[in-house]
């Protein structure tokens, strides 16, 4: 039985869009001697930052916590013993870290009114934003769409080329992997909200690319 004759593409697919959306991502920590302390401090910490977002026109319930983590520290400590020197680890005490964000449609007003409460409070985050898209799954769908056309419009090419007709798809493969839609600035832990310092923002468009394989008999 005669092979079947086969070209592999590889399609790539680009698309660019505005952001849409605001994600601010915070970091408090806490550091005490005390297991206890530090889990209280952390908890005071996290209930300021709450208080701060609802001072600023948002809904405690819009703050949402994506990492928790409770560890012990140490530092190393220089010991001389004669003319050598050796060190070792002393326990510093447990640090408390919460890893939260606030996710809200891209208006400057807003990331103002949030970010200069939030600077303001006792709870001191350090504080990220980034730019990103609200509909993750349509500005991936037009990825693979584009990737489709590209593989089948590179096809016809090169069969017309060779003076042979593209013939029936026999395969796809995809890997997925996640896309990066985040357009991240970093603003100052000591960031001063007195200041005339109002955020005027004109975000990049975001930009991503993905590939997938096709397979073509040839006729």
């Amino acid at each position: 039985m005669e092979e079947k004759r086969t070209i592999h593409i590889k399609g790539m697919g680009h698309a660019t869009q505005a952001p849409d959306q605001i994600v601010l991502s915070l970091t408090l920590t806490a550091q005490n001697k005390e297991y206890s302390a530090a889990l209280r401090i952390g908890s005071q910490q996290v209930e300021m930052l709450r208080e701060a977002i609802v001072e600023a026109g948002f809904k405690a319930s819009d703050l949402k916590t994506i990492n928790f983590d409770v560890r012990a520290v140490y530092e190393n400590e220089e010991l001389k013993e004669g003319k050598s020197t050796r060190y070792q680890k002393v326990f510093v005490g447990f640090e408390c870290r919460h890893d939260l964000k606030l996710t809200f449609d891209l208006r400057n007003d807003k990331l103002n009114a949030a970010v200069d409460t939030i600077a303001a409070s006792l709870a001191q985050p350090k504080i990220s934003i980034a730019f990103t898209i609200k509909d993750v799954d349509a500005f991936s769908d037009k990825i693979l769409k584009a990737a489709a056309k590209d593989a089948k419009r590179k096809a016809k090419i090169l069969c017309a080329a060779m003076g042979v007709k593209l013939g029936k798809l026999i395969s796809i493969d995809y890997y997925w992997d996640e896309l990066d839609i985040r357009e991240e600035v970093t603003v100052c832990q000591k960031y001063d909200a007195t200041s005339d310092s109002s955020f005027d923002f004109q975000p990049d468009d975001i930009q991503a690319s993905d590939t997938v394989d096709f397979l073509w008999e040839i006729e």
